[in-house]
């Protein structure tokens, strides 16, 4: 999936469902786009840790392994948690309470319909793929 035409269907989602005016979606997106940077940046930081303590496999992680894991899960939570709240404020001087409340909502809306079109096999622009089953 392209992600510039993801990112064009998130935009166009998100504005249509909080109803942004173009003024206040001009102010909103840059402010939006960088808590998504920074969201994704702390994911793909605390993935990178995972990923090293992983080495080894799940099945077998020594106790010493399955503690830092723990400890880098926990802190990834509370990076995150810290991050939203930073933006949640940040939100509110641009946006309407409902609308904030909003953001949060119908963002993982979307996330959700994405993962489920994934699953399901079909793109974003919801068109189906072709069955290599053999005819069922």
């Amino acid at each position: 999936m392209d992600r510039e035409k993801l990112q064009a269907a998130r935009i166009a989602f998100l504005t249509n469902r909080l109803e942004l005016s173009p003024e206040t979606a001009k102010v909103f997106w840059p402010i939006f786009n960088d808590y998504d940077n920074k969201k994704s940046a702390l994911s793909k930081k605390y993935g990178a840790q995972k990923r090293l303590l992983f080495e080894e496999g799940t099945r077998n992680i020594s106790d010493e392994n399955a503690d830092k894991m723990l400890e880098i899960y926990l802190d990834q939570k509370q990076a995150e948690l810290d991050l939203e709240k930073e933006y949640l404020s940040r939100f509110k001087e641009v946006l309407t309470l409902r609308q904030v409340w909003r953001v949060i909502r119908f963002d993982s809306d979307f996330r959700r319909s994405l993962m489920q079109r994934v699953s399901r096999g079909n793109r974003l622009e919801g068109k189906p793929k072709p069955d290599n089953t053999g005819g069922n």
